[in-house]
């Protein structure tokens, strides 16, 4: 009687192993869509439908197939050209269980018409899981298509999806409760051992498991600056970034791209002393910085702030010389480019919030004013975003150690 009463608990504990995890799970699924075409086509927005198939290779990352078609009109009246989207996707997931925020990234094949287009897409979403197996499925996200040939522009779609989900497979059966005292003083008495009581590893709950992470990130903003030709600008900056954590301080190495809406100038003085404003004209800038932040308040919604150093570089740069030699030009150009790439300090603030392995935050950059540079005075960059973690950054997992 003993022996069964053991075998019998020992049964039961390998039952409470199963949760609502979703690795190896397939997820079947059908939305409606909203597009919101890119100027280039001459459509209105577009409410369409369509499907996907996706399987979770674990919790955290996951593959999947999308087909959606949309039929819309033309802006000047009557019907336009069906779309439709056919995509394969790598989805990082947070790793939750009735909540899972995720980001993802893919390739899609765009017929329009008669043509067809390939495109990137990126987006963000969450599922709401109504039971163990069903939940609504929340979508935003961009279609980009590069300058292609025949077209002779860059493409952006703005699509919207909304849906049901459905799981199957796996082991999302609710978790068995816990052991109870009669039968774990039962075990004992028996001279048996209780066996252990599965717990799943939730990241970041309350800060637990913050230390020691190896997070990459990406993120998106406007930058502001100033030239003396221009006055001040806004414009569209994208980036990604690497961060090590210790335990409430980390690691920073990022790099931004600002693509600029229209040229911007600045002014350089020519040989013969001539002075042309705005004969400096540039259209991008880039940046690369490393540095340390502290993260003093280890919960789930944090504030962190941090400094570094940066190099700042302007690409490109182009001189208008109108009465100049090809010396006095060449002597522009070189002074130009001279003033294109800079060292800087800079300071960063901001809120970081944690859903399983997925951080969403937003940030405030400044950078300090640097003379002889194509932009004049600091600048100020604020970007939102979201980071993975790929796991530990070390050998020993123990933050505590």
């Amino acid at each position: 009687m003993r022996v069964l009463t053991i075998v019998g608990v020992a049964l039961g504990g390998a039952v409470t192993a199963l949760s609502a995890q979703h690795a190896h799970q397939l997820e079947l699924g059908a939305f409606g869509t909203y597009t919101h075409f890119d100027s280039y086509w001459g459509l209105n927005g577009a409410i369409g439908g369509g499907g996907r198939l996706g399987y979770f290779l674990n919790d955290f990352i996951g593959f999947e197939v999308t087909g959606d078609v949309a039929s819309p009109n033309l802006t000047a009246g009557g019907a336009g050209p069906s779309m439709t989207n056919l995509g394969v996707n790598v989805v990082l997931n947070s790793g939750g269980e009735r909540n899972i925020l995720y980001v993802l990234g893919g390739y899609v094949s765009n017929k329009m018409g008669s043509g067809s287009l390939n495109s990137v897409r990126g987006a963000i979403g969450d599922r709401i899981f109504f039971s163990n197996r069903v939940g609504l499925r929340i979508e935003g996200g961009v279609l980009y298509s590069p300058n292609q040939k025949g077209i002779g522009a860059s493409l952006l779609n703005f699509q919207g999806s909304a849906g049901l989900s459905l799981l199957l497979g796996g082991s999302s059966g609710e978790a068995a409760p816990e052991m109870s005292k009669q039968k774990r003083d039962s075990i004992i008495a028996a001279g048996g051992t209780v066996p252990e009581t599965p717990t799943r590893q939730i990241f970041v709950e309350r800060g637990v498991q913050w230390p020691y992470q190896w997070f990459w990130g990406a993120e998106a903003g406007l930058m502001f600056f100033k030239t003396a030709f221009d006055g001040v600008s806004a414009e569209p900056t994208f980036g990604g970034h690497w961060l090590i954590t210790a335990k409430r301080s980390a690691m920073y190495v990022g790099y931004d791209q600002a693509f600029f809406i229209s040229d911007r100038h600045a002014t350089i003085t020519e040989p013969s002393g001539t002075v042309e404003p705005g004969n400096v004209a540039f259209n991008s800038l880039r940046r690369i910085m490393i540095g340390l932040l502290a993260f003093p308040v280890q919960h789930a919604i944090q504030p962190f702030g941090g400094a570094g150093f940066a190099i700042m570089e302007i690409p490109g740069s182009n001189i208008t010389c109108t009465n100049c030699t090809l010396a006095d030009a060449t002597i522009v150009q070189n002074e130009a480019s001279d003033m294109s790439t800079k060292a800087f300090f800079w300071w960063m603030g901001g809120i970081d919030v944690h859903q399983g392995r997925l951080s969403l935050y937003g940030h405030y950059i400044l950078t300090t004013h640097t003379s002889n540079f194509l932009i004049d005075g600091v600048t100020h960059t604020f970007q939102g975003g979201l980071r993975y973690s790929l796991g530990s950054s070390r050998e020993d997992e123990n933050p505590d150690r």
